[in-house]
């Protein structure tokens, strides 16, 4: 296993800054995910007057709600959400139509260093570093997609600066430059040794938007899950009480990595 730089190495001012960086919300352009079976779900449901979490729902406009905090308790309950929410499972078990069914979305979250030119914010700029899969953010009931990764978008960068020394060494000076991108939940966790996405997948990767929060929102229904553990984090309580029921989906996918 390759080591990754402990926390303690990171500049105070990097992770302090992460913790207090402004989280906004965004839009899903009209056009995410439309092919993919989680909005297929999704779109039968809509149709059958169930509504459910997901991109680009149109729900009323939430009041103003503390964005979660960057650091490893909230890492710890994000988790634990996390694997209460997904029950292991990388898409709902079920039909829309059965009285038990609990919808859910996840998505895939990267995370890169952008330009250092602070007006470019297109996409198209020159980025610092290439993209860093992350890991995967779930939204359930009435929730949508957009409020889970705006409400956790700071939680997701201080991880990512924990987990890939890469963005880590770009130093304090990099922090206003983080950039969040998504894309649909894949079959793939990223491991350790893995290097930025090339050219071909980081074209696929959606960047995060600034807008308006929107969605019925309980914290409750939103978590996040890191694709490794963070150096120094080994948190898994509830994965592991689920791991005496039944073999995680989400790790068999690690293992086939």
């Amino acid at each position: 296993m390759v080591a990754i730089m402990p926390s303690f190495l990171l500049p105070l001012q990097l992770v302090l800054i992460i913790a207090l960086n402004d989280v906004s919300a965004f839009m899903c352009p009209s056009k995410c995910f439309a092919s993919t079976a989680l909005h297929a779900k999704k779109q039968k449901k809509e149709t059958d007057g169930k509504s459910g979490g997901g991109f680009g729902s149109k729900t009323a406009a939430t009041a103003s709600i503390t964005p979660v905090s960057a650091d490893k308790h909230a890492l710890e309950a994000q988790w634990d959400l996390f694997a209460s929410i997904t029950n292991l499972e990388l898409v709902p078990p079920g039909d829309v139509d059965d009285e038990d069914y609990k919808h859910f979305l996840i998505t895939d979250v990267f995370v890169r260093v952008g330009s250092s030119d602070v007006n470019s914010d297109d996409g198209n700029d020159k980025p610092g570093t290439g993209w860093y899969r992350t890991g995967k953010a779930v939204t359930a009931g009435e929730t949508d997609i957009q409020a889970a990764l705006t409400l956790q978008k700071g939680l997701i960068f201080w991880t990512a600066v924990h987990m890939w020394p890469q963005l880590a060494a770009k130093g304090k000076a990099a922090v206003n430059q983080l950039q969040l991108g998504y894309m649909p939940a894949s079959m793939y966790m990223a491991a350790e040794t893995d290097t930025a996405l090339d050219e071909e997948e980081a074209g696929e990767v959606q960047m995060w938007r600034r807008a308006a929060v929107q969605g019925v929102l309980s914290m409750k229904d939103i978590g996040f899950r890191p694709d490794f553990n963070p150096s120094g984090f080994t948190y898994k309580r509830r994965e592991k009480a689920a791991m005496k029921k039944k073999k995680s989906a989400m790790d068999e996918i690690a293992e086939a990595s």
